[in-house]
């Protein structure tokens, strides 16, 4: 009698890891501390306790989880309101913001620079991601400094990683950082200038895509995966932050010498919130300005916040 491949092997056949794959709830992450309670929560457990298969899918860049998005290849994305406009307004992958995070960044010049103040950022460079939160900002910081817009420079460097390596090896003037890379540049000895914490508005989300939404049995999965977001990010600030040195070396690649004192110092890792209309209004005016939203757009059908489920 023929054998299946894998039959008898105790192991499962390549269609039965197919399937598996296929059920299983793929969430595009990049190395930040947002996406760090995800991870902790795959590391401990969290995940198949609550009944759901999450498979993390770690992308350096913001371009890079637009892809997967558009693509179909994960059902959840850690992205930004923008970003989320964007991609809405192309009509080829209906998107939806359904938890805000804390999304801070902070400009950072390297300790070596040439930058001690933001006014001696004219006709320099600043590392950003374009049409994106750090664009975002970068267009608020020149308006905070009374410069033109076009006074800074701004190379698009997608990955956060890069980004922060150009500042060590001075190839860049400036960049907005998330954490832990902006504290990182600080052990360092760089500068931060500005920071975003606290202020408004809150422009980092999870973005899901239609099917998350629409089909039930994804969105129960979806809701799940918030749920351990939330239980992990408790975990974290409680009893887990042994751990977080551990994450810091091999998802951020924070070198051994500093992720240590790094782990101590990134600030407490906050429980998902709502998305609001009023940030969602923001960036949809911002990206009026630059040109890049379509006549007649609204973000009606962008926010749809999901409430975690409690058991």
């Amino acid at each position: 009698m023929p054998v299946a491949c894998g039959e008898g092997s105790g192991g499962p056949t390549a269609e039965e890891v197919a399937r598996r794959d296929s059920a299983a709830f793929h969430v595009a992450v990049m190395p930040v501390a947002d996406c760090l309670p995800l991870h902790f929560a795959q590391r401990t457990g969290m995940f198949d306790s609550l009944g759901v298969d999450v498979r993390l899918h770690t992308l350096t860049s913001q371009l890079d989880i637009d892809t997967a998005l558009l693509r179909g290849h994960v059902m959840l994305a850690y992205s930004d309101l923008i970003r989320a406009i964007v991609i809405q307004q192309a009509d080829t992958c209906p998107v939806v913001a359904v938890a805000a995070v804390d999304g801070d960044l902070a400009l950072v010049t390297p300790r070596r620079g040439r930058v001690r103040t933001i006014p001696q950022l004219r006709e320099r460079m600043v590392a950003v991601a374009r049409h994106s939160i750090t664009d975002y900002w970068s267009d608020r910081l020149t308006d905070t400094a009374s410069m033109e817009r076009d006074a800074i420079f701004r190379p698009q460097i997608n990955a956060v990683g890069v980004r922060t390596a150009m500042l060590i090896n001075g190839t860049m003037d400036a960049a907005f950082l998330p954490e832990p890379y902006a504290t990182q540049m600080t052990l360092l000895g760089a500068k931060c200038h500005l920071s975003t914490h606290q202020l408004q508005p809150r422009l980092a989300a999870f973005v899901a895509a239609a099917p998350a939404m629409t089909d039930t049995a994804r969105r129960r999965q979806l809701a799940l995966c918030l749920r351990a977001y939330d239980l992990a990010a408790a975990r974290l600030n409680a009893d887990g932050r042994d751990s977080l040195p551990s994450m810091l070396r091999q998802l951020c690649h924070v070198p051994d010498s500093l992720a240590d004192s790094l782990a101590t110092l990134l600030p407490p890792f906050a429980r998902l919130d709502s998305v609001r209309r009023a940030d969602a209004d923001a960036a949809l005016r911002w990206l009026q300005q630059r040109g890049r939203s379509r006549d007649g757009y609204t973000p009606d059908t962008l926010i749809s916040n999901i409430t975690p489920p409690t058991y």
